[in-house]
């Protein structure tokens, strides 16, 4: 009977693992130093200021956000462990997590977001945050466990917008001076992981904090090393002289996921990047949609995929992943279809006129295939490659026929889809919506959407936004493309996000362990 209570014991905690972890067919083994190569350094020690980034994805280690999100796009509770809107969407009210503990031991309360929100809306402080904490207003401790937050207008995106650290994390009242963008030691923070040490351009060092609040790191030290160049971080992979990396080069991914190469395992973050075909709609040619529905028939995401990216990657046709919670039900979707590509082309009177192809340097491969795909209709495309600061400013200027944008996914739907298609008063002065498309109807639903409470309403706006812009075609989403981790098999437990984060709500370092 003693056996069997020990067994039950065990499998009982076994189940209360995350899910990264119940199918090791060890338990976890607590200690160690886990080596990562990073792919450039910290800038500055700020967790407030330049969170993007390597700085964003090494400070989400030891900083938290007051909100959470998982794979689908839903809000979590974090540091906030409950939240209430007032009915007219203006009043949120926050009730915190208690026995939160920061690295000096310190409770966090809530006189401590209201410090760090208050620095963050300070313009003076240069955080970047600045801009998702515009809606709001002012922010009041309306308990030493409860903040209320007052929004200048309803916002339905503010809430997904503090599940990120770039809005900002949570520091102890007093710990930044106001003005000082660049202290000589992070602040304390909530997270998993301590600071210790920076030495610029060759390792941070951060250690577990065994006061944290939720599932405590089983690694004794994580040590991230600054390595530039890609494949030289492969090399020291393979050469045991670190343990893991990001961002890996695809080839190499594709041996390592084929088993091609032994002893290496790897994670993928998804939907890291969203790539798409963004037509200049103000201009000649592709002020004619017929062309513009032409070169969406001609499309063939697999085999960009296959070329560019060696096969990785998830086709789409709308700005979210199917399973995402801001994927939308009833928009419809092109099928490739040369034949009727090559009647549109008919149809738009095209004679083979030279079409003008914007590309970024890096590119050239994903360009190449779609100029040979394009060729195959009988459009005549010349790729001009130029270096990203030449290539914006045309941009800009709008001085292009067609081109490749994207970007990472977006938590909420306001920003991934205001900017790219709000109409902009200036064609020679583009801030934001690189084609020039410009559609009262879909500036309406837009504003509408941004500040609609009701969650139904809200996402029919939405559907019908991306409804019209299949009709309308201003861009084309070709697919989302993935980065991966790749690390030596003695790496147990790492699980990362779409976006490829170090830590997220329901995963990272924290939860990863060393089997040697």
């Amino acid at each position: 009977m003693k056996g069997a209570g020990i067994t039950a014991l065990a499998l009982g905690w076994v189940l209360l693992l995350p899910p990264a972890l119940r199918g090791a067919t060890d338990l976890p083994k607590h200690g160690g130093v886990l080596t990562m190569a990073i792919r450039r350094d910290l800038e500055i020690l700020n967790p407030l200021v330049n969170t993007r980034s390597t700085d964003r994805s090494v400070r989400e280690l030891m900083f938290e956000p007051l909100l959470g999100i998982d794979l689908k796009g839903n809000v979590r509770p974090n540091l906030a462990e409950s939240w209430e809107m007032s009915r007219e969407g203006k009043i949120y009210t926050f009730r915190l997590r208690r026995g939160v503990k920061f690295h000096n031991s310190q409770e966090m309360t809530a006189d401590d977001v209201k410090f760090a929100m208050d620095y963050t809306m300070n313009p003076k402080n240069g955080a970047r945050g600045l801009i998702f904490l515009s809606v709001v207003s002012k922010v009041e401790v309306a308990d030493r466990y409860i903040l209320k937050v007052f929004l200048k207008g309803p916002s339905p995106g503010f809430l997904s917008s503090i599940t990120d650290i770039r809005a900002f994390s949570v520091i102890p009242k007093g710990s930044l001076p106001e003005g000082l963008d660049k202290p000589t030691h992070f602040p304390p923070g909530t997270g998993p992981f301590k600071f210790i040490e920076w030495q610029p351009q060759q390792r941070v060092v951060l250690e577990r904090f065994n006061e944290y609040w939720g599932h405590k790191a089983f690694l004794d030290r994580v040590v991230l090393q600054p390595i530039k160049d890609a494949t030289v971080r492969f090399t020291a992979l393979r050469a045991g002289d670190v343990d893991m990396v990001e961002e890996t080069p695809y080839e190499w991914v594709k041996q390592v996921v084929d088993r091609k190469i032994k002893g290496l395992s790897y994670a993928s973050a998804a939907h890291k990047s969203f790539l798409n075909v963004e037509f200049n709609v103000a201009g000649t040619p592709f002020n004619d949609r017929r062309l513009r529905e032409a070169v969406a028939h001609a499309i063939n995401r697999n085999e960009i995929l296959e070329a560019a990216y060696f096969g990785f990657g998830d086709p789409t046709d709308q700005k979210y992943p199917k399973g995402h919670v801001w994927y939308l039900d009833g928009v419809p979707s092109r099928s490739y279809d040369v034949k009727k590509a090559k009647e549109l082309l008919q149809e738009a009177g095209y004679r083979g006129e030279t079409i003008d192809f914007l590309a970024r340097q890096g590119e050239e491969m994903r360009a190449t295939v779609l100029q040979a795909q394009l060729k195959r209709i009988g459009m005549n495309i010349k790729l001009e490659v130029l270096d990203s600061g030449a290539y914006s400013g045309r941009i800009r200027k709008g001085d292009f026929g067609f081109t490749f944008g994207g970007g990472s996914p977006d938590p909420d739907p306001s920003t991934a889809y205001g900017p790219d298609l709000r109409c902009e008063p200036d064609l020679k002065k583009r801030a934001n919506n690189d084609t020039g498309y410009c559609d009262p109807e879909v500036d309406a639903l837009l504003k509408k959407a941004e500040v609609e409470t009701d969650a139904a309403k809200r996402r029919e706006s939405y559907r019908r936004i991306a409804t019209k812009v299949y009709s309308d075609l201003p861009e084309i989403y070709i697919a989302f493309i993935p980065t991966f981790f790749t690390f030596r098999d003695t790496v147990r437990g790492f699980t990362t996000d779409s976006n490829g984060s170090f830590l997220w709500w329901d995963g990272g370092l924290h939860y990863a362990w060393l089997d040697r």
